[in-house]
Parts: structure tokens; sequence; C-alpha cells
């Protein structure tokens, strides 16, 4: 399968260090390093541990085990990514073990499925089967609405141009309260905002989110001006997808969009031709 990579740099004041994180991806998986925590779902297993995963995707996960005992079919509870810190907001989910395989050191690497993913692969098989919940889920993926909080009037027009494109139905706000007022009755595919949001932080409002049952699942990823570890560490501790530095390559944030959103039409990057979409992907 075709691997991407992408490099982002924050750089300090000037004759400061530079750090650099590299994220790979392999089409709609990406190559994340990150703390998750197991444990069992069932009553008869006790067991539970804190882990690193290999990579992610929509689906699922893979992830490194210290113990033995996984086996294929068996139910977790997963919670993804996970923080020991008092503040960070731990969300376990269903899951289960769909492949375990022997590592060296005793090692184990297990791959798991969310349990929704699985649930909506099912009904994907049944053939000529259209459940009320199928059909809704088909128009709201003709509609996917991104929302966005950005200021930046010139930023705010390339991001607009850039997602609608490639088919989504963006809605783009200058203020958290005008995106609030937006989520009390809409809920959007994909959210995005500024972590300097002036009237609310982008961290602040993706804790409302999350905390909201109705919108607790939506994807956010987060922008930031300031570029330092601590905005990528609050933002994955508060269940925001990515926090990307701003400027940030629109070609790099399609890419997450797409990989948390599919795209509701077959059209490619800026409509270009699908030889120039793959060679964009490559750069990522």
């Amino acid at each position: 399968m075709e691997s991407t990579t992408a490099v982002h740099e924050t750089n300090t004041k000037e004759g400061g260090a530079s750090t650099a994180f590299v994220e790979r991806r392999r089409r709609r998986r990406a190559k994340i390093s990150a703390q998750l925590h197991v444990r069992a779902a069932t009553p008869d297993e006790t067991f539970e541990e804190v882990c690193m995963t290999v990579d992610v995707s929509r689906d699922g996960l893979l992830f490194v085990a210290n113990r033995p005992g996984y086996w294929k079919g068996q139910a977790l509870h997963v919670t993804f990514p996970f923080s020991t810190d008092a503040h960070a907001i731990n969300q376990a989910q269903s899951a289960e073990v769909v492949r375990v395989t022997e590592m060296a050191a005793g090692k184990w690497a297990v791959a798991v499925q969310f349990q929704a993913a699985a649930v909506q692969a099912k009904d994907a098989d049944k053939s000529g089967e259209f459940s009320v919940n199928s059909v809704a889920l088909s128009q709201a993926k003709q509609q996917q609405m991104v929302l966005a909080v950005e200021s930046d009037g010139r930023t705010a027009e390339i991001m607009r141009n850039l997602l609608q494109q490639d088919g989504y139905h963006v809605v783009l706000v200058s203020t958290a309260q005008e995106a609030l007022d937006i989520l009390r009755t809409a809920v959007p595919a994909v959210f995005i905002a500024e972590v300097e949001a002036e009237d609310m932080s982008g961290h602040d409002l993706c804790l409302i989110i999350k905390r909201n049952e109705r919108l607790q699942r939506v994807p956010v990823i987060l922008l930031t001006r300031a570029a330092q570890p601590a905005d990528y560490t609050a933002s994955h501790q508060l269940g925001a997808v990515v926090c990307m530095a701003k400027p940030f390559q629109p070609e790099r944030l399609l890419h997450v969009v797409r990989l948390v959103a599919p795209p509701p039409s077959a059209k490619t990057v800026y409509g270009a031709s699908r030889a120039m979409s793959n060679a964009i992907e490559r750069t990522l």
C-alpha cells in the first residue's frame, strides 16, 4: 500500500532549537505513535494496560501489547488518545480484536476495529437491504458540512476554495459564538477552529464539542499560530484529530479532512486529474 509522509517543523525564537513532528500516512491510515488504554469488556476478564499505537484509521487502530492473551473476536474498551493528566478527557470506545501477531521481545501487535465501524461495514454488505439509518447516512455523506472558525479573510477564502472543489459544503464564521449558534442545530462532518480565536479558544470549543453527546463524534481539527509543543499536547488530550501550525499547507489540510470525513464527490484536489492528485498526495 502506498505510503506518504508529512513533516511539520516548529521553530522557537531565533537561535533556538527546532523540533520536527513526522507523521506518515498510508492512504487512509495515519502512522501515529501515541498512548492508548486497553481494558477487557467482559466481566470474566479483568486485565488492563497502557500501550502505544502503531497506526490509526477512522475504523480502528494497531497497537503493540505488552502482555499475551489477546485473541481474534475479543471485546475491548479502548481509550485513544489516552493521558494520565488530571485535566485530560479520556473517552473509551467499544472495539473488537481482528488480528493478533506475535513480535520479538515478548510483544504482540494487536489490530482492533471500533464497534461502530463494524456495524456500518455489516450494513454495507447487505445487498438490497436499506435501513432508515443507512439512508440517513447516505444523505449526510451527500451534504458533508465543514464548519470552520477563521478570523483571517485570506485564510478563510483559501479554505473555502480548497474544500468546496472537493464537494464539501463549507460554512465559515469569524467568531466562536457564531460557530456555537450553528452547532445548536447542526452536526457538521468536520469542525475546524483556531486555537487563538479571540472570543473563545479553539481548545475551549473542542472541549464543548467532546462533552456534548450529540456532537462528541464530530472530528475536530485545530489550527495554531503559536505552534508550541503545549498546543499540540493539549489538542490531543482534548480529543482533537490533529493540531496544525499556521500557515498550513492547503493540500495537507484537505488530506486530513478527507481522512476523517470522505468527500461527497469524486472530484480530485483543485479539480485536477487523478495523476496530479496522486502527485500531491505523495508529497504529504
